[in-house]
């Protein structure tokens, strides 16, 4: 997953109030926009969900013009890296601002976490300078990850949506009937098949939203629910928590086509290849979890 990468590139989120050095890494965004170097290694045969390139962030050696304000994001590994908070910079040679949803398909892997995490702090920055209280301007925490109103005190912390990824499952008499619910999102140009997903609502246990989701997109009662793992996913501020269930009872689908542009069980052998590639998602590694391994796939 986005996440899972070597330990030489250990993740540390600790903030410490420090200014970069000329070999650190500086990112900067623009309209959802990531400044990136890409290096094209793949073509137009590569597989689904892999664009097949390789991207480079900048350092602030590489900026014509040193960005005027910055902050400390987190190190990977022996790696430092900031964020800098101008609208606008000089774009560094070879660079351009690519899209961020974009990059969850490149390579390497610490980059794109550092992308994609750099992406959800930045706009939790900008939508924050004004004081949702007062309305005056915000200032950051000289010593921590906060923004202050220095005229009424309020305190603001990065945004975090909890939310949940579902497997629902049919367990029949012979394991090589075992079934799944994939779903393909409504009003997409490019919707994969993907799992039962929403975010959780205010008073509600994750568990709940479990229950609610799959009742909600496909109609279905569900029993057995098992937790899979975590994932933070940056592209939507969300942390998602992946859940395997079973069908309780009927097992016909009403979807919600409001939401789902179609939603349908599959067994093992039937279950389309885009995902197996997917390196990124919780989504496509508990899908990919299945067709390989049925029930195994939570290890019971």
């Amino acid at each position: 997953m986005i996440q899972e990468f070597g330990a030489e590139y250990a993740y540390d989120n600790h903030f410490e109030p420090c200014e970069p050095g000329e070999k650190d890494y500086v990112l900067h965004f623009r309209d959802r926009g990531c400044l990136t170097r890409v290096t094209h290694v793949g073509g137009s045969d590569a597989d689904a969900g892999d664009s097949g390139e390789v991207i480079d962030l900048p350092r602030l050696a590489d900026y014509p013009r040193r960005p005027s304000r910055v902050t400390y994001l987190f190190s990977l590994g022996e790696e430092r890296l900031f964020l800098a908070l101008d609208d606008s910079l000089p774009v560094p040679a070879g660079f351009s601002y690519e899209s961020v949803n974009w990059l969850r398909h490149a390579e390497p892997q610490h980059l794109l976490f550092a992308a994609a995490t750099a992406s959800q702090l930045d706009r939790w920055y900008r939508e924050n300078r004004f004081c949702g209280r007062c309305g005056h301007p915000t200032e950051l925490a000289p010593s921590s990850r906060e923004i202050v109103c220095p005229e009424c005190a309020r305190i603001v912390y990065p945004k975090i949506c909890p939310g949940v990824i579902v497997a629902v499952v049919s367990l029949a008499d012979d394991p090589a009937d075992d079934r799944i619910v994939l779903t393909r999102y409504a009003g997409r140009t490019t919707a994969l098949w993907a799992l039962v997903a929403g975010f959780t609502e205010i008073g509600e246990p994750l568990e709940g939203t479990v229950r609610r989701e799959v009742m909600e997109e496909v109609g279905l009662s569900v029993k057995g629910l098992r937790f899979y793992k975590s994932q933070p996913w940056s592209f939507t501020d969300t942390l998602m928590a992946g859940f395997w269930c079973e069908v309780d009872g009927a097992d016909a689908l009403r979807v919600d086509h409001s939401e789902l542009k179609e939603a349908r069980w599959f067994r093992r052998d039937e279950i389309p290849l885009e995902r197996t590639s997917d390196r990124a998602s919780l989504t496509g590694e508990m899908i990919e979890r299945f067709r390989l391994y049925g029930r195994g796939a939570w290890g019971d």
